[in-house]
């Protein structure tokens, strides 16, 4: 084994054998290993920052975090995008209280500093009772070292030596393109979030996006209502149970992915309002990648970005034991009007904070999180399709659709982030 891993705590929270793969219960509990993860994972790697349609215009802000660091992003007067820490390069205080918004600076609610949307001084008032030669050119607001984008999603890093946006994604690419074909030729614009909490740990949600084995239990009730008032919900997801078609995979970067059969585009459209849309994906990609595209998936870009079909999902870690998630409808510029409106029906009825199954799904959460508490117990197993899934050149593993493979290959990414280089 490496020694690298053999010198890790952390590696050692990760056992990997033949027949199980499991992982401490350890690794979700505790300030000192939360921490750790802000050190080691969310402010060395690409985290998401935001999507292109939220600062689409010069002057366009977006309010973030990576990690629990406040971050604002924005669209500078030069049409650049930029990254910056929020907090006022004078005393620390935070610079912008909005969510988002248009403006032609930043001016520091505390003392009236004033910084450019590209981050530099702009200016201090009374300046003349600032010493004589005062250094005003490390005085600009913070940025992010790195900032890329793939497909309108803006990633940043705390790190200046992280590898390249495209190399980080690896595997995952070939699905958010996928993703940015079904906007069929157009582009997305992302709606304003829904935003809920729960009192776990982040990893659960993280975990959760991609597991197809829960939903027959978790979502048992959903599914029942759903049965019982047949045709009262549209959305034929929502029909589903626990599936044995589609697909799981895991990726050497730590992304992974749900796959089903089932197309969501289907409460509360005409099928001549249907038809045409499929028609218009079969003449842009023919009709085996439109096929392809209307495939129903999920996925997890490593560590917390979350993309559905129609909806665009953060997880957001607060501390070990509490976790924020912000889930953004995402439209379709110039789609016809019931396309965009079952797009928003998903995030209601489905995946949204007043949805039937997310709250299923917290209500877990928060219920795994008490119950890690517990003496005694020591490991949790991820082990179900270890022996069955292919493996591919490059490191892609496939399983099917009820298998841990996107999990495990979350926890391999874990573990590797956790372990520091000798």
């Amino acid at each position: 084994m490496n020694a690298r891993l053999t010198s890790s705590p952390f590696a050692a929270m990760v056992d990997e054998q033949l027949n199980e793969f499991r992982v401490a219960t350890a690794a979700y509990r505790g300030p000192e290993i939360f921490e750790e993860e802000m050190r080691n994972i969310f402010y060395k790697t690409w985290i998401y920052l935001c999507h292109e349609s939220e600062i689409a215009e010069p002057g366009d802000f977006k309010s973030t975090q990576v990690g629990t660091r406040p971050v604002i992003v924005t669209r500078g007067r030069e049409g650049a995008v930029h990254a910056f820490l929020n907090a006022c390069a004078h005393r620390g205080a935070t610079l912008c209280r909005e969510e988002k918004g248009n403006t032609r600076s930043f001016v520091c609610p505390y003392h009236g500093w004033s910084f450019r949307t590209s981050g530099e001084l702009l200016g201090i008032p009374d300046e003349a009772r600032y010493p004589a030669g005062f250094d005003k050119s490390d005085k600009n607001l913070k940025p992010l070292p790195r900032i890329a984008s793939y497909g309108g999603l803006i990633f940043g890093s705390f790190n200046p030596e992280v590898e390249d946006l495209e190399v980080f994604l690896g595997g995952a690419r070939r699905h958010i393109d996928i993703w940015l074909k079904r906007a069929a030729g157009s582009c997305y614009r992302l709606a304003t979030s829904h935003k809920y909490g729960f009192n776990g740990n982040w990893k659960f949600q993280a975990e959760n996006v991609h597991d197809g084995y829960h939903p027959g239990f978790v979502h048992k009730s959903a599914f029942n209502t759903v049965r019982k008032f047949d045709g009262s919900f549209e959305n034929r997801e929502l029909r589903a149970s626990v599936r044995q078609q589609g697909y799981t995979r895991g990726y050497p970067e730590g992304h992974g992915t749900l796959e089903a059969g089932a197309p969501l585009e289907s409460g509360g459209i005409d099928p001549e309002v249907r038809q045409a849309y499929h028609d218009q994906l079969a003449a842009l990609y023919g009709a085996e990648e439109a096929a392809e595209i209307l495939t129903n998936r999920q996925f997890l870009i490593f560590p917390n970005l979350v993309i559905f079909d129609f909806n665009i999902r953060v997880v957001q870690p607060i501390a070990h034991d509490r976790t924020e998630v912000y889930s953004y409808p995402v439209m379709i510029e110039g789609a016809h009007d019931q396309i965009n409106a079952n797009r928003m029906l998903d995030a209601q009825t489905r995946v949204g904070t007043a949805g039937i199954l997310s709250v299923d799904d917290i209500d877990v959460f928060a219920g795994n999180q008490n119950a890690l508490k517990a003496e005694g117990f020591e490991w949790i197993t991820l082990s179900r399709g270890l022996d069955k899934e292919e493996v591919r050149p490059g490191g892609e593993r496939v399983g099917v659709y009820s298998d841990e493979t996107p999990q495990r290959a979350f926890w391999r990414m874990w573990r590797s982030k956790m372990t520091p280089a000798c």
